[in-house]
């Protein structure tokens, strides 16, 4: 009778990126990606997979713990999976050496050889794999010991056959070059997943060397173990700068209102308006682009224009209100204004011809065009303050968006 033997797979997970092309104060793996930690996303779907025994999450070797234990403690308590929590080293390498290790001890307390454990290493910031990539991974250690994913080149590639190099105005130009057959080039994802036994060997063997390589089926073949390819998918991005991270879209309202005061200029969006009397106010009182920066801040979750420019501050007084809508510009950061929506209540001016440099002086501020900024202007029939000509209120409505 044949004895079958007992296979495990678990999947290891290198997640000791900085974030610093990504302009990030936090590890780009603990960025929000559509409602989940990077790393979080890119690590469920192999726990989901009923095939494999759990995950290591290697993270870097030093700084906070605590966000990738909580990501841990939430993907075990979904899927009843261990997921362990290892500190990687000073190089890629030395981190999924400490990855394996600890697989490979797991294993071998239950008696299991390296023989029959397989690992799928994936990058911690590739948050789009799907069970599909996975089962080929998986299936493709059927027949091979080491499988790399990989997607066929969509642009034309050229290989420089000289090291020599000139800089021209604002890119490189590389000398001595050829065309590569697009047909034969693929491009490089991962999970690459591996026989525990063959890629522990093989990064044994590039550690003595000193080779580092440029990734796991790298190593693997300077190590001399075949290399099989299996489909990836475009979709399967890896997070390296802002323009990976998804679009987050937002809107905010702002509403303000100021009483009329002879003595005092009117200005609304920063355009002076003739007339008798102007508005109230601690600055320049100018109650649309008022409106308008508390929309921004509500928008970007900043708080209100009472909380950033109080009207107990002298360094207030009497200020241009383009200059404080600069400054809130500032405030809510990356943020891009998509448009900007501006409704002034009041009786009294008219204010039609106006409406023109209001834009144009807003769309300045906002660094958008013209097209995407919305004056109106409306009376309320004589009902209530602005009705009965007391003072002026605005409202204003934003949209923007960044990548976060």
């Amino acid at each position: 009778m044949t004895e079958t033997r007992l296979k495990e797979y678990w999947a290891v997970l290198p997640a000791g990126g900085s974030g610093t092309r990504m302009g990030a104060s936090i590890p780009k793996q603990l960025l929000q990606y559509k409602g989940r930690a990077v790393l979080e996303k890119a690590a469920l779907p192999f726990l989901e997979d009923e095939r494999i025994t759990g995950a290591v999450i290697v993270i870097p070797s030093q700084g906070e713990k605590i966000f990738f234990q909580e990501i841990a403690e939430r993907l075990h308590s979904e899927t009843g999976k261990p997921v362990a929590i290892v500190r990687g080293g000073s190089e890629r390498r030395d981190s999924v050496m400490k990855g394996l290790e600890y697989v490979k001890n797991q294993t071998e307390e239950k008696g299991i050889g390296e023989e029959d454990v397989y690992v799928l290493i994936h990058d911690g910031a590739r948050p789009e794999v799907t069970e599909e990539i996975i089962d080929r991974n998986i299936r493709g250690l059927d027949v091979s010991n080491a499988v790399c994913t990989v997607v066929p080149a969509v642009d034309s590639m050229r290989l420089s056959e000289s090291p020599r190099q000139l800089r021209q105005n604002d890119g490189w130009l590389i000398m001595d070059s050829k065309v590569l057959e697009r047909r034969f080039v693929y491009n490089v994802q991962t999970p690459q997943s591996f026989r525990l036994k063959e890629i522990l060997g093989a990064y044994a063997v590039a550690a003595e060397a000193g080779y580092l390589g440029t990734d796991d089926a790298s190593v693997a073949q300077y190590a001399g173990i075949p290399v099989a390819l299996v489909n990836g998918e475009l979709s399967n991005i890896k997070i390296t700068t802002r323009k990976d991270m998804p679009m987050t879209v937002r809107t905010g309202t702002g509403f303000d209102v100021h009483r009329f005061a002879e003595g005092r200029p009117l200005i609304l969006c920063g355009t002076p308006v003739p007339s008798s009397v102007g508005l109230l106010g601690h600055s320049d009182a100018d109650v649309a682009t008022h409106a308008l920066m508390d929309a921004l801040l509500g928008a970007a979750g900043k708080g209100d224009i009472g909380e950033h420019f109080p009207d107990t501050d002298d360094r207030y007084l009497g200020a241009d209100s383009l200059r404080l809508l600069e400054e809130t510009m500032k405030i809510i950061g990356d943020w891009q204004v998509v448009n900007a929506d501006v409704t002034i209540i009041a009786q009294k001016p008219k204010l039609s011809p106006y409406k023109g440099e209001m834009r144009k002086r807003i769309a300045e501020v906002l660094r958008i065009d013209e097209d995407r900024v919305n004056i109106k202007a409306t009376t309320t029939e004589g009902l209530g303050f602005t009705g009965t000509g007391e003072g002026m209120a605005a409202m204003a409505a934003v949209t923007i968006e960044g990548r976060f």
